[in-house]
């Protein structure tokens, strides 16, 4: 093994790699403004630092290894002007071409200062590829990186055009901040330490593996050498329900009016007071006096309960009230300048500092009432040499929630929408996620980066720099404190006849135990989620790239990545042991990855040729037993035997990616690019080395870590053209072919012992699509940008994902194997517009433009309705048929900035869902039979249903329509002849088909025709929708306001 390690370290030395997309170059021509002749020797200095170079015999100058912010460039020659160009941008992983034409010095009085006149379209890029500033990230209404980025076209959250979030890579200065347990971003970096953010949806570069779907590179600030500077950013949103209309804890809500109403409360919900139609909007309930009858009847005098004592015993145990009693908060701080005393002493020694705390409510109280990320980011920055430095990054991050799956595993409730669709058609355990706090376990995860990265640069057009970081990673998920059951609480009656109970249904408590009417359990199988994995990283990197001459710049290099994993996780069922299931394994995976690239740049023609090879090594051992072994995979299994079972060791895989990028400048507002790569991602590392037993120790989970690593191969053509000098238009068509993903295949042996589910890469997806993009670069008033895109996926699976070993049963699966899904494309719109004025617009009062530097962001999303399948009666070859209607949410931010000389105080405002419109959320509904009632009360076309089997009213509706609030539910009927009807409701409006009348019954006047107004109002309103019973959550996150204030200081 140390052989081993010394031999990839070798490697590394020999091919180190450029640290991926953490600096930018700038890059250009120096010539004579007369006669245009190229300036040979001619010095061009980036000022605030000793970067710099000289001209070539061509004019050319290269400035490498830039970090990306604003710049000043001087230009000197002898016998010219001095010369200075403000205001450059550089940007991560770009070029920035400044060409300057010099005046003889006879012919100028002084040094020449101009602004820097950057073309819109980068003619180096041959990809998708976005900048995103700090400056501009301070104008939106958003709070952390994901929001950032989820702005663009083709991305939502962190999710690249239709890949999923473990296919994007995330990184801080050019430290990779992926899990390596399930290959996910992790995120919560506090926004005052970001400098720039650079995202790339397609056609990233060799430099960049074990990504398949897009590359989010942050660079973070770094410390002056000379001056402090900070700021601190607080946003707080007072506490405020996360959902539309009523609250799940009202007594008027599904969940409380059976049991409190007087109307049906005492006698039941069929007692007839309610009519069938508003029966069928409740839980069924057969009354107070009914559970006190069933406690008299028990033989245990000791529950004996009044129907007013059941009642009572009722409220208390459903007293737990989880609506939103506190706000959300954002505090966001970071400071950084030289280090006291230590600075001069430490080469210009110099630190920047931050710290977020972030804390959003869920929908409602669960173990923890809100998910809590805090986040801790230090930079140190040395100056080793002129031309050499060192940086030392530390990370820590907490997220502190409730976990969201109840066998172990990594998920968070993270959302509103999360927890909404735990509470929709769930069965009996519905009331015990709302009334009881410990359905699902608490959960901690900690993460820890160290990372020490030396950069020198070797001369004027070439650097190397090499990197060791450290990462570590716990997470812990148990159930949270257990109940206090020796304390009691007189809940009713006096003296002996008191009723005592203890604090439940707060705290935890493993036996079983219901509540006095049966429907909520506050023990048992409830918080049965545990996790105590750990995973430590180490990772070593080495770089080097090299401008060789005008046309071609070299980068190659490589990383090689040590992985300690243990992970442990499962289910705990205190209640019901046969139900416990464990995940556990120790293991030492590594892999190397090594590349080479190189930039070809000429006059009409720019190309980036690479070529990359990952070797992944399992570094281990696996099973070699038969896929319907008994004694392994059965209840057979003991685990006495388990060194008796074969095993073989584990070939590392190699796999080559080439990648090419051509971009063709067609004028200097133009281009045209292409881009091609193979693309390859290793499996999550949590299923790979997964054997997942059962209570009885049978196989129901495998992994397989011989598993291929999924491919992708992409391909991409675009084009750009910029207009008026501050236009943009970026237009983008795309199509990636990928196989290999993993997924899961099924094996049941003939007498059923052996039915376990084993990880295999069968996966495939074809996925599709197009992109438009119009931005306003620049402007006095407004900025911003509007884009559209459109997707097509296309999924399945090679083969079989079951296999039985008796034939007859293999064959009758065969015939209804599916093996492709084909949904259909969702179009969006999504626009950020910065309306401003200008920063010394209006009256001055005592130095303050009052009205200046005013700024009114406004972030629009706009959405297809989503396709889906609503095939109620199994007609075959209906799929996705049935669309929801679209949704558009508005968010505003409103700031005011006030300087104050070194200080800058500004106000602010961010506005979410700002017009208060409500989308349905698909959830709210009870059980299938709620899902049907509203659906079928739908007025929708024939398109939608007239293959669908039922009768039914056409109309224009489409699923996510809803009732006017406030107005009464009034049924609409379809019947063949009303005559047929026994026993008809005053409540609906009927259709009779035998005559084509709308009638209405009443006890008094018998069938009458339906009085115009009326119809017309209750279509009007449509009144006619039968909505989801658990009405709280049909519609989610109402309007929602943060108030903020940023100190921003430098002195």
């Amino acid at each position: 093994m140390k052989q081993r390690t010394k031999l990839l370290l070798t490697i590394i030395y020999l091919f180190s790699s450029v640290m991926a997309g953490v600096t930018g170059k700038i890059s250009g021509r120096i010539t004579d403004k007369v006669s245009g002749e190229p300036l040979i020797g001619a010095n061009v200095l980036l000022q605030g630092t000793s970067t710099g170079a000289a001209t070539d015999i061509e004019g050319y100058y290269h400035i490498i290894n830039v970090s990306p912010g604003y710049y000043d460039l001087k230009i000197n020659m002898i016998g010219y002007a001095e010369k200075t160009v403000t205001n450059i941008r550089v940007e991560i992983d770009l070029t920035s071409v400044i060409d300057v034409s010099m005046t003889i010095e006879a012919l100028a009085s002084e040094a020449i200062i101009v602004q820097a006149n950057q073309k819109l379209v980068r003619t180096d890029v041959a990809s998708s590829q976005k900048s995103i500033s700090s400056n501009q990230i301070s104008e939106m209404p958003v709070s952390n990186v994901s929001e950032v980025i989820g702005l663009s076209a083709g991305v939502s959250g962190l999710s690249v055009r239709g890949g999923g979030l473990n296919e994007t890579q995330f990184m801080v200065d050019g430290l990779v901040l992926n899990d390596e347990r399930t290959s996910e971003p992790t995120t919560g970096i506090p926004l005052s330490a970001v400098q720039d953010i650079s995202l790339q949806t397609g056609g990233f570069g060799a430099e960049y593996r074990n990504a398949r779907s897009g590359v989010i590179n942050v660079v973070t600030r770094e410390g002056s050498k000379d001056s402090y500077s900070g700021t601190i950013s607080i946003r707080r949103s007072p506490p405020a329900q996360k959902h539309f209309g009523i609250s799940p804890y009202d007594p008027e809500s599904f969940w409380f009016k059976p049991y409190l109403d007087d109307e049906v409360a005492w006698t039941g919900t069929n007692n007839g007071a309610w009519d069938e139609y508003q029966q069928r909007q409740y839980p069924s309930f057969d009354g107070w006096n009914s559970i006190s009858q069933q406690t008299l009847a028990d033989g245990d005098p000791s529950n004996d309960l009044t129907p007013a004592g059941a009642q009572k015993l009722f409220t208390w145990e459903h007293r737990l009230n989880g609506a939103i009693k506190d706000p959300d908060v954002n505090i966001d701080a970071g400071f950084g300048g030289p280090v006291p005393f230590l600075s001069s002493k430490l080469g210009n020694l110099r630190f920047f500092a931050s710290a977020l705390h972030n804390e959003s409510m869920y929908l409602y109280e669960v173990s923890k009432p809100s998910l809590k990320k805090r986040s801790y980011l230090l930079k140190l920055t040395a100056d080793v040499s002129n031309n050499s430095k060192l940086v030392y990054s530390l990370l820590q991050g907490e997220m502190e929630g409730t976990t969201l799956s109840r066998g172990g595993g990594t998920n968070l409730i993270n959302n509103v929408w999360d927890l909404a669709s735990q509470v929709n058609s769930s069965g009996f355990t519905m009331p015990w996620r709302i009334f009881t706090n410990d359905y699902w376990s608490p959960t901690k995860i900690n993460n820890l980066t160290h990372a020490l990265k030396y950069t020198k640069q070797t001369d004027n057009k070439s650097f190397l720099d090499f990197l060791i970081k450290f990462d570590s990673k716990k997470y812990y998920t148990d159930h949270g404190p257990v109940r206090d059951s020796l304390s009691t609480f007189e809940i009713f009656g006096e003296g002996e006849n008191v009723w005592l109970a203890d604090e439940a249904p707060i705290g935890f408590f493993g036996g079983p135990l219901f509540s006095v009417e049966g429907r909520l359990a506050f023990g048992g199988a409830i918080s049965t989620s545990r996790d105590y994995s750990k995973i430590k990283v180490i990772t070593l990197k080495g770089n080097y790239v090299s401008q060789l001459n005008n046309h071609h710049q070299i980068k190659t290099g490589g990383e090689i990545i040590f992985s300690d994993l243990y992970l442990k996780f499962g289910s705990q069922n205190e209640f019901l042991p046969s139900g416990n299931y464990w995940s556990k394994s120790e293991v030492n995976p590594f892999r190397l990855s090594l590349y080479g690239q190189d930039k070809i740049e000429y006059n009409g023609f720019v190309a980036t040729i690479g070529l990359n090879l990952d070797i992944l090594n399992p570094n281990g051992r696996w099973y070699n037993v038969d896929t319907y072994d008994d004694d392994f995979y059965s209840s057979n299994y003991n685990q006495d035997l388990e060194d008796s079972f074969e095993k073989k060791k584990l070939k590392p895989q190699i796999e080559l990616s080439p990648r090419l990028a051509i971009s063709h400048p067609i004028t200097e507002a133009s281009k045209l690019y292409f881009n091609y790569g193979h693309y390859q991602q290793m499996p999550i590392a949590e299923d790979l080395y997964r054997v997942r037993r059962g209570f009885s120790e049978e196989v129901l989970t495998i992994g397989n870590p011989s598993l291929p690593m999924a491919k992708t191969i992409s391909y991409e053509i675009g084009f750009d053209q910029s207009f008026y000098e501050s236009y943009l238009v970026h237009l983008a068509a795309y199509y990636k072919d990928i196989k290999d993903q993993q997924n899961y295949t099924r094996y049941i042996s003939a007498n059923s012992k052996v039915n376990y589910s084993q990880l295999t890469a069968n996966s495939y997806e074809d996925i599709r699509g197009f992109e438009i993009e119009l931005s306003k670069i620049k402007g006095d008033w407004v900025t911003g940008f509007i884009n559209y895109e459109y997707r097509v996926n296309t999924s399945g699976y090679f083969g079989l994902e079951r296999y039985y070993e008796n034939p007859g049963d293999q064959r009758e699966y065969e015939l209804s194997n599916k093996k492709q899904s084909k949904p259909r494309p969702i179009p969006r719109i999504k626009s950020v517009m910065d309306f401003h004025t200008p920063n010394n617009f209006g009256p001055n009062i005592n130095g303050q433009y009052l009205i200046g530097d005013l700024h009114m962001n406004v972030i629009t999303r706009w959405s297809a309705g989503s396709w889906f399948t609503y095939n109620p009666n199994n007609v075959p070859g209906i799929e996705y048929n049935v669309r929801y209607v679209d949704n558009y949410n508005i968010d505003l931010k409103f700031s005011k900035i006030f300087n104050t000389g070194k200080i800058k105080i500004k106000v602010y405002a961010d506005i979410y869902n700002a017009l208060n419109t409500k989308i349905f959320s698909g959830y709210g509904f009870e059980d299938g039979f709620d899902y049907n009632y509203y659906m079928q009360s739908l007025h929708m076309s024939d398109d939608y249903a007239g293959e669908l089997g039922y009768n039914y009213f056409e109309g224009s509706d489409k699923p996510g329509d809803f009732r006017k609030e406030g107005t009464e539910f009034v049924p609409m009927e379809w019947v063949s002849d009303i005559n047929s009807l026994s026993n008809p409701s005053e409540r609906p409006i009927y259709y009779d088909n035998s005559s084509d009348r709308y009638l209405q019954w009443t006890s008094t006047a018998g069938w009458q025709d339906v009085n115009q107004s009326y119809f017309d109002k209750v279509l009007k309103n449509k009144q006619y929708i039968d909505m989801p019973n658990q009405d709280y959550y049909i519609f989610l996150n109402p309007r929602d306001v943060f108030i903020g204030i940023n100190f921003s200081y430098d002195f």
